[in-house]
């Protein structure tokens, strides 16, 4: 008798035909023999018990293997969730063979540790079919997408030529932080320091790696500084004689840093005795500052011969 070759797992009971021979002759099945079956289902060695009868006695056994049936699980593509979600049911498909008869999937795949925005390799984790498979799993990616934050600089924001920059200030408006994370850094603008509007920018604001911002930028206004100019009072000069320079008094606000006036006052005009109000001419103290002028006579008084 030829040796019992190799099985692989079916689900159902595997029962090998047997051949014996006397001599030249050969037996027949349950008139001269019959056979018993043990452990033929599951993976691993099945015995066959052979009963003599009729005119021949005696028992024998034969010895078969049930190896393991293979079967090819691949995890779905595109699989992960956002920073800070709960973790979905990793899922899969069968790529190769079967589950055979009732037999099903337990336990479930799982992946590489972490939590953080990047991609994990899914792992078999506790997924099995049983004793009675050979499970080989083709993994996919998981990925962790970034959090979504949507942040909106307020409207309005702004100071006086002259002065320090205040904390530029922003709104959450759209997505929400997960757990202990924080915003650090701050909100910049576009540089300069005269009067105008400069974009606000993200500047170092950030939520850490996990979080993709969106930023709505808006305007930071530098507002030109009040400066109030009054000529000095009692100015004058005789009839005939050229006119001196004006003098004047800063009685509001003040000249920034190395700022200066350019230009001179003028007057009303006219050379007879009289009084000529003082006008501002050509003074500026430039183009960061709004100058408000209070005006005072010039006179002209008689000459004396």
């Amino acid at each position: 008798m030829n040796r019992v070759p190799d099985f692989v797992y079916t689900g159902a009971p595997i029962t090998p035909a047997i051949t014996l021979r006397d001599g030249q002759k050969t037996m027949q099945k349950d008139k001269d023999f019959t056979l018993e079956y043990k452990n033929n289902v599951n993976v691993g060695t099945a015995t066959i018990v052979i009963s003599l009868k009729g005119n021949y006695e005696g028992t024998q056994t034969r010895e078969f293997k049930i190896n393991k049936a293979k079967i090819t699980v691949v995890t779905d593509a595109g699989q992960g969730k956002v920073y800070g979600q709960a973790e979905p049911t990793l899922a899969y498909k069968i790529g190769a063979g079967e589950l055979k008869a009732k037999d099903a999937f337990t336990g479930a795949l799982t992946r590489d540790p972490g939590e953080n925005a990047g991609d994990y390799n899914i792992t078999q984790g506790t997924l099995s079919a049983g004793d009675n498979y050979e499970l080989t799993v083709i993994r996919n990616k998981f990925t962790i997408t970034k959090a979504p934050l949507l942040i909106k600089a307020n409207a309005g924001q702004s100071k006086v030529y002259g002065q320090k920059d205040p904390p530029l200030k922003y709104t959450l408006e759209g997505g929400s932080l997960v757990g202990k994370d924080a915003l650090t850094g701050e909100l910049s603008r576009s540089e300069g320091e005269n009067a105008g509007n400069y974009p606000i920018t993200l500047g170092s604001l950030s939520a850490g790696s996990n979080y993709d911002i969106k930023f709505t930028n808006d305007a930071f206004e530098i507002k030109k500084a009040d400066i109030t100019v009054r000529p000095e009072p009692n100015q004058s000069k005789v009839y005939g004689s050229p006119d001196p320079i004006f003098k004047y008094t800063v009685t509001q606000g003040a000249m920034v840093g190395g700022d200066l006036f350019r230009g001179m006052l003028g007057r009303s005009p006219g050379e007879d005795v009289g009084k000529y109000p003082i006008t501002e001419g050509s003074l500026s103290p430039g183009p960061n500052y709004n100058m408000k002028f209070e005006s005072v006579p010039f006179e002209i008084v008689r000459k004396t011969f």
